[in-house]
Order: structure tokens, then sequence, then C-alpha cells
């Protein structure tokens, strides 16, 4: 689906910091800056995809999203109906009480990474479908088990498995239950967290596949939140790159990966194997280990791992800028780097 229209999320400055605390009181002594200024904007029916490292903080913007985790400082604002007319408005979520958060959350839900823990084991798999619509006060019993039936249907299982136990399940049968129960509440934006990393790889194709079907057939938008590289090239309308709790890159997906500005977009591209055997590429190593955002180096925070680096990427943090066709990079020396990108 091709994205259009203004922004239905707008983050801006998105903050999540875990205090550290210590000694006998519990002091606090310093913060864990997870995500340490994120500004995204995800466009009606598109699918943004955020990558990065392990650690980056890719999962903790995606539940930040949600409220999952509070954000400390920021902003969240979603175009979502808020009254009983049904008109799309502008909302900023970030400072919501639970009440009316539990009614927002008809708009979003999320795909959790681990099929196997994200089922509650001693439910069936009709209860754990329905248990959003029940939260949310939604129809009888009867009317719930069969909106359940309905979109088990969906999602390629048959209805009769609503009597069924997740450990009758597979991996992939698992993750195709978490996805009805993102979809049961009708929702528009669906943040899925690494939702094929815990797959095997054919298996991963069959959900990918069920992921964008059903985002042309129910005009979804998703934050689809992953390391494969791959994968979010073969999903994503956009890709956005993450390194130490801020986005250091975001473009088109084929800008992106033909055209990388950001040394550290270029390191993660040299990594995607190559299905040419008679191309040749490169491998990037990046030198060092990621910083601790306990303490995250001054100016850029790519520059201790940064092989282009100048006196300046230690000084000043750099400014996100547009350098052309909605290529977004924050990098002192973007103008001047001719980096590799994977053609094709």
């Amino acid at each position: 689906m091709t994205a259009t229209g203004e922004s239905l999320l707008t983050v801006r400055g998105l903050k999540v910091h875990f205090p550290i605390r210590k000694g006998l009181f519990r002091s606090v002594v310093g913060h864990v800056r997870a995500v340490d200024g994120v500004d995204l904007d995800i466009l009606p029916g598109e699918t943004l995809g955020l990558v990065g490292e392990s650690g980056c903080g890719k999962t903790t913007v995606g539940r930040a999203i949600l409220r999952l985790i509070e954000p400390t400082a920021g902003s969240i604002v979603l175009r979502a109906p808020d009254g009983n007319d049904g008109t799309a408005r502008e909302i900023d979520i970030t400072r919501f009480e639970s009440r009316r958060m539990k009614a927002l959350r008809r708009s979003m839900q999320m795909i959790f990474q681990d099929p196997y823990a994200s089922l509650d084991p001693r439910m069936k798999i009709g209860d754990i479908v329905a248990e959003p619509l029940r939260a949310q006060g939604i129809g009888t019993a009867g009317q719930r088990r069969e909106r359940a039936r309905e979109v088990l249907s969906a999602v390629g299982l048959s209805a009769e498995h609503v009597d069924r136990y997740p450990h009758a399940f597979s991996g992939g049968q698992r993750q195709r239950i978490g996805i009805a129960r993102a979809l049961v509440l009708g929702p528009s934006l669906v943040i899925a967290d690494e939702p094929v990393s815990a797959l095997d790889v054919s298996i991963q194709a069959q959900v990918i596949n069920l992921l964008t079907e059903l985002q042309d057939r129910l005009r979804l938008t998703y934050l689809f939140i992953a390391h494969d590289l791959s994968v979010v090239r073969y999903i994503s309308t956009r890709v956005a790159v993450m390194y130490l709790g801020r986005i250091v890159e975001l473009a088109p997906t084929d800008e992106l990966f033909e055209k990388p500005r950001h040394p550290y977009t270029e390191a993660l591209i040299s990594a995607v194997p190559v299905p040419d055997s008679d191309r040749k590429r490169r491998r990037i190593i990046l030198q060092g280990d990621v910083p601790s955002p306990v303490n995250p180096p001054r100016g850029c925070p790519f520059h201790t791992r940064c092989r282009y680096a100048e006196d300046a990427c230690a000084k000043d943090v750099p400014v996100t800028r547009d350098v052309g066709a909605g290529h977004m990079v924050a990098c002192h020396l973007s103008e001047r780097l001719s980096l590799e990108g994977v053609a094709g």
C-alpha cells in the first residue's frame, strides 16, 4: 500500500531514560538513555522499518509510543477518532490518563517478538484472541467468540482452533495467533516488534507475506522493528536507522540501500548477503564496542567507531537535515562522503 496524506503518527523529541539507583536509600546516581531524542513521522498506509544493532533502543521506541513504557520527555501525536462523531483529530497521547489511553488502544496494537512467551499457556486460543474485546467491553461472549473465529480465519488458521491451547501450535502458527490478537480490535497502527526473528526462515516468508496481505486488505499502517535488513527492505516503504538511542538516517527504502549517507548505515548494509555470487562487496567491520547509553560520547554518538570521523565529530552533535527526496541524515560529513550501497 502506498503512504498518503498527513502523518498518522508524529513523534517529536522522544526520550526514555531509566534511572540507575544505588545505596541503602536507592538514590538515583545516573540514567540509562535508552531513547535520547527521536523524531518520527509515520504516514497512513506505509510500513516504516526501524533498524539498528541490538540494544540501540528500537523496542523501547515502540513500547513508548504505545505507552507500555512511560516516556521521559517528548510528544506522541496520533490522528485518531476522538469523540462520538468519529472525526479524526490530532491527539497528543503523551500524558493521557489510563482511562483515555485504554480507549485509544483500539487504534494502536502490538505484535510481540516471542510467539511462545506472548501467549498465555493456560488460556484457549479463542479466549486469547478475544481478550482485547473483553477488556474494551465490546460485544457479548458469543459475539467475541465469533469475532475471534473470523480473525483467526483471516490470518490463515482454522476457526476450529479456538478451543485449543498454545502448546498445540508451531512457532509460525503462534505468531499468526499473535497477529490475530493485534487485529481483533481493528487498529489503524500496528507496531511489529521483531515479528519474524524467532521463526525459521521458510516460516518468516509466510508471515511477512501475510502481514503485507493484511495491510492491503485492512488498510493498516506498520512500524516494523527488526535487525534483519533483508526483511526490512522487502516490506518497508521507508527505513529509519537507529544508533545509541537516536535516529541517524531515514529515507525511502531503495534510496537508503542504494545511496546511504551515514557511515553507520553503510556498515549495516555491507553485512547484508548478496545473492549474486559474481558480485563482490567490501565488508565494513566496525571497530570497538557500542558506547554505554549511561555515558554516551560527546558530539556525534557514532564518532568513536566511525572511520571517517574528524575533530568536529567529537565536539558537536550533528543536526538532522534533508539531503534531498526526503532523505534525512544526521552526519557532519554526509554531503562530502560517497558511501557504498546495495544496488538492485
